[in-house]
């Protein structure tokens, strides 16, 4: 089963979470408002509540030496995007993949070449 629960992040979590996988390195609380605040046009005391809340979940990972604190991710896009698919797929779709993969095909997101493509992969 997934880690959802324990990854569960809200909307404004999830752009910080965002900006460090981009990053794709630490950084610091002030690299990140610099990030944040063009993207999103938050100040540094938004960022600093958010960050503090996703230390106490555990998504972030804080390194206090030597000099500065840096923030890195505690997990992957791709692990939270599984956790997220897992979950979608469990209760909507009671554990039934194809049915949202038909329904995705229903609405125009996936294609018979995207199809075709997927299944090349297995």
């Amino acid at each position: 089963m997934s880690d959802y629960a324990s990854r569960r992040i809200s909307e404004a979590e999830l752009s910080v979470m965002e900006a460090l996988w981009d990053a794709g390195v630490p950084l610091t609380a002030k690299d990140l408002q610099t990030v944040l605040k063009e993207r999103r046009g938050w100040e540094r005391t938004t960022v600093r509540s958010l960050l503090t809340r996703l230390q106490e979940k555990g998504s972030v990972i804080v390194d206090k030496e030597p000099e500065v604190a840096t923030y890195a991710p505690d997990f992957t896009k791709g692990e939270y995007g599984w956790d997220l698919a897992e979950v979608l797929v469990q209760r909507l779709y009671d554990g039934d993949a194809k049915a949202l993969v038909a329904t995705l095909g229903r609405h125009g997101m996936l294609n018979k070449a995207d199809l075709e493509a997927l299944a090349a992969q297995f």
